[in-house]
This record gives structure tokens, C-alpha cells and sequence, in this order.
């Protein structure tokens, strides 16, 4: 997540200071995007429940189709929320010193709402991958098996 976040902002900074150099207008994005990048987490949520509810046992059946499409979306609005948080993050570094101007004060308004609901989405990603996990077969996490090793522990090399 750092590093989608650290790949954001540094070529959300650079594609800032491009567009610096060129007279075309493309900083910013628009509210719909923001509004549709908040459906998206919102949609992950309301598919993530199901998940949570058959893990904790309140659902009798689950698709695993859905279970594994729901675990992929969560994955990726994670790692795609904290890159487009950066991106956006990155843009309003450059334009923040320009925010006098009526266009770059817009362009920064958007931005921030944009990064904002993009990190939204990457924590809705990290809930719903957690809510995804299924407990051990055999029992609690980290309990001890007749040999004395911890469950899921590897061989001792030697």
C-alpha cells in the first residue's frame, strides 16, 4: 500500500509538472469521478458483508465465485485507491503554490476531494480483505499441534 501510495505521488507530482509546461488544462478531475470512485468503495462494503456474514457463520451458502471476485475487487480498489490517493496528492503539491489563480484553486479543490475518496477506497479495500479471511481448520491461530510447533509453521531446516 506504501508503495502504490509512494508510485502515486511521485508521478502524480511529475504528470503535474508536465501539464506545468504545457498550456493544456487537464489538472484536477471532476465530482463524478469522485462520486463514482465512492460507489465503488460503497459496492465493496455491501459485497464484503456477505463474505463476513458466511465467515462468521450467519450465511448458510456463499458462491465461491463471489467470495473470490469480492477478495480480487478488494484487492484491487486497495492497491488502486492508495495509487490514485498519491496521484492526486501529487498534483496538489505542484498546484498548491498556484491556488491564487481561479483554475488551479478548482483543479485543487477536486484533487483533494478526489484523494480524499481514493483513500476512502483503499481502506474499504484492507477491511473488506480482512473480512475475506477464513479462520483455521484446525482450530485457533498460533495453538500449539501435538509436535509442539506452532500451526503453520515450516519445517525446521537443519
Amino acid at each position: 500500500m506504501v508503495c502504490a501510495l509512494g508510485a502515486g505521488v511521485a508521478l502524480g507530482w511529475a504528470f503535474a509538472r508536465f501539464i506545468g509546461l504545457t498550456d493544456l488544462p487537464l489538472l484536477g478531475t471532476t465530482y463524478a469521478a469522485s462520486g463514482i470512485m465512492f460507489l465503488l468503495g460503497l459496492g465493496l462494503l455491501i459485497m464484503g458483508l456477505a463474505v463476513k456474514r458466511y465467515v462468521k457463520g450467519h450465511l448458510k451458502y456463499l458462491d465461491p465465485g463471489r467470495a473470490f471476485f469480492t477478495l480480487a475487487y478488494a484487492k484491487a480498489l486497495c492497491v488502486g485507491g492508495f495509487f490514485l490517493a498519491g496521484w492526486f496528492c501529487g498534483q496538489i503539491i505542484n498546484i498548491a503554490s498556484k491556488s491564487e489563480a481561479p483554475f488551479f484553486r478548482h483543479a485543487l479543490i477536486t484533487c483533494a476531494i478526489a484523494a480524499l475518496v481514493s483513500l476512502l477506497d483503499g481502506v474499504c479495500g484492507i477491511i473488506v480483505e480482512k473480512w475475506c479471511q477464513l479462520p483455521p481448520n484446525d482450530g485457533k491461530k498460533n495453538e500449539k499441534s501435538p509436535s509442539g510447533q506452532p500451526e503453520g509453521a515450516g519445517a525446521q531446516t537443519a
